[in-house]
Parts: structure tokens; C-alpha cells; sequence
């Protein structure tokens, strides 16, 4: 399989895309946005996340069924290492509210301590509500391996993934009392998208832009009058976009380098956007969000520390949680051989 370098540069704008997701969420939350600066593009942002499932599977269906174990491993670990790191935050944030702010201590290490629940690990939002995304790749690429190791085909894993959602979305099965955001069921069924698209010849496909396009279209349409058939054009919209990835894959270049920072940016933005905010609150300026400069600044800023920041609190906290993870499934490997 040819390295595909146009999902490198995918992958750079769909982190751009998140990052816009929680930098312009104050215009909405505040009463701010207007069809001009928010509902005209929000929509389009909503193709972020399941495009990165999606060229998650399509990557996976280049590998081999024994590849998947270091990968859940590889994920798991980033998992842990980055909650631990957003949990320590949250705690230094109680600090500095209690002196800059004069809040009661006590009571943001209560609701600290509320915040550690076996469901908010489970659903992978004990640390930071946008790691559900990690928990719901794990999930994922888990029965992703279970299905290829019963020798389930790409297109059959497909039909299941699609079962599977489309049973939570209609209230069939409900994940969504425990999984935020769609949870797995929504990451299984695009990461079987990309598995089947990259097993599948798509060569003879015909006009993936023009579907692109007109799903899009549609997409924003149905979001603005709040309909819920706006979740099945994100889906075809995920899909002739990744088509039109696999169909023309592109050269090397300076931009589709940036992709690999899409982890980063997608991890640390949340920890960059909190920060400024507190920065902001902290210099009694409370509606910072009012400022025009401060959406152009902000994302700037989650977009760039991020790619500055991840290695050194990955190779701090990483380390020793993958020699822990390492440790813990050789363990288990050895007593289930005996």
C-alpha cells in the first residue's frame, strides 16, 4: 500500500478543525454567534473527529492481525499518560483559583474528587472530556481485532460498525448513559470505514468531490434547522472525503508533515484554550470572550504549544507508563499460558 500523504494533510486540518470546535464553542455558549462567524462553518468542523477514526482504520488496514496488540498498547498508554496529566492540572488549577480567585479550596477538591469515577475512566473523560476520543479508538481497534480473528471479512465488519451505531443512535442499544459523544459505537463504525475503504479497490469511484460537496452542503443545511438526519450526511460526507484521500494520495511536503503533530495538537489544545481562559479570568477580564483578537489568539496559540509540549510531557509521563503497561500484559500473558 502506497504512503498516502494527502490523509497527512487531512489529518493537520482536522486538527485545526477541533481546535476551532472548542476556540469558537464561546460565541454559542454566550449568545454570540450569528450565521456569519459561526453557523455557516460549524458543521463543516463536525468532520474532524470521525475522519480521524476513519484514516485510523485505513491506516490499521495496511497491518497485519498481529500489529493490533502493540497498538491498543501504544494508544492505552497515551491514554493514562495524558489523564494523568490533565488530572494534576485540574488540580493546580484549584490552587491558583483559591489564590488569585479567593474560592473555597475545599470545595474544588470536592468536586475534584467527584470527578473519578470508573465511568468517567471507562468513557476516557476522567481527565479531560476530549480524551473520550482515545477510550473510543481503544474500544474500536479492540473489536476491530476480535473481528479479524474470527476471520470477519472488511465488508461484513462494516455492516456490524453500522449496525452497531445505528442501533444506538435509534435508542436500540443506549451506550450514551456511559460513552460520551457517540462513544465507540460511533468511533467503531467510521474506524471500519476507513478498514473497508483500504481494503477495497475504490479506483473506479466516480466524482468523490462532487459528493463531498453536495454532502456538505446538505450537512450544514440540516444542522441549521437542528435536524438529526444531519448525522447521516457526516457520514457520506467521511466517506467521499476519505475516498477522495485514497484516490489521490498525494506527494510528500511541507504541509503534510504538520500531520503528524495532529495527535499533539488534538491532545494539548484543551490544556493551551484552559489556561488562556484562566489567564484571562485571573486579570479580571471575564468577558474575554467578547474580543475578537482573543479567537484569532487562541487558536493560534492551541495550535502551535501543543506541537512544542507534547514531547517533553510524553517522554516524562510515557516512559514509565508504557514500561507499567508493558509490565502489566506480560503479566497477564503469563498466567494465562499457565
Amino acid at each position: 500500500m502506497k504512503y498516502n500523504h494527502t490523509i497527512d494533510k487531512l489529518k493537520f486540518f482536522a486538527a485545526i478543525a477541533v481546535v476551532l470546535i472548542h476556540t469558537t464553542g464561546s460565541l454559542q455558549q454566550f449568545n454570540l454567534a450569528t450565521l456569519t462567524n459561526y453557523y455557516s462553518y460549524r458543521p463543516l468542523l463536525d468532520l474532524a473527529v470521525p475522519f480521524f477514526f476513519a484514516a485510523s482504520g485505513y491506516f490499521l488496514s495496511g497491518k497485519t492481525v498481529s500489529y493490533l496488540p502493540g497498538y491498543l498498547k501504544k494508544i492505552l498508554s497515551i491514554y493514562i499518560s495524558f489523564t494523568v496529566f490533565y488530572l494534576l492540572f485540574k488540580l493546580l488549577i484549584t490552587f491558583t483559583d483559591r489564590l488569585l480567585l479567593g474560592t473555597a479550596f475545599w470545595n474544588g477538591i470536592n468536586s475534584f474528587l467527584k470527578g473519578l469515577t470508573f465511568q468517567g475512566l471507562i468513557n476516557g473523560t476522567i481527565g479531560s472530556f476530549h480524551l473520550w476520543f482515545l477510550t473510543a479508538l481503544i474500544i474500536s481497534a479492540l473489536l476491530l481485532f476480535i473481528c479479524l480473528r474470527l476471520s470477519i471479512k472488511s465488508e461484513m465488519i462494516f455492516v456490524l460498525a453500522a449496525i452497531l451505531y445505528f442501533s444506538n443512535l435509534v435508542g436500540i442499544l443506549n451506550f450514551n448513559d456511559v460513552f460520551m459523544y457517540g462513544g465507540f459505537a460511533k468511533g467503531f463504525f467510521y474506524l471500519a470505514m476507513g478498514f473497508y475503504l483500504g481494503n477495497k479497490d475504490i479506483s473506479k469511484l466516480k466524482w468523490p468531490l462532487a459528493g463531498l460537496i453536495s454532502s456538505i452542503l446538505i450537512l450544514t443545511l440540516l444542522s441549521y434547522y437542528h435536524s438529526s438526519l444531519n448525522v447521516l450526511f457526516l457520514m457520506s460526507a467521511t466517506y467521499y472525503l476519505l475516498v477522495y484521500a485514497v484516490q489521490n494520495p498525494g506527494e510528500k511536503s511541507y504541509l503534510s508533515n504538520w500531520g503528524s503533530y495532529s495527535l499533539n495538537i488534538y491532545i494539548l489544545h484543551i490544556f493551551v484554550y484552559q489556561s488562556i481562559n484562566k489567564i484571562y479570568i485571573y486579570s479580571g477580564i471575564t468577558e474575554y470572550y467578547k474580543f475578537p483578537y482573543y479567537y484569532l489568539t487562541t487558536t493560534l496559540l492551541a495550535l502551535v504549544i501543543p506541537i512544542l509540549l507534547y514531547r517533553p510531557v510524553d517522554k516524562f509521563l510515557a516512559a514509565p507508563v508504557t514500561q507499567w503497561v508493558h509490565n502489566i500484559t506480560f503479566i497477564l500473558k503469563e498466567k494465562s499460558a499457565k
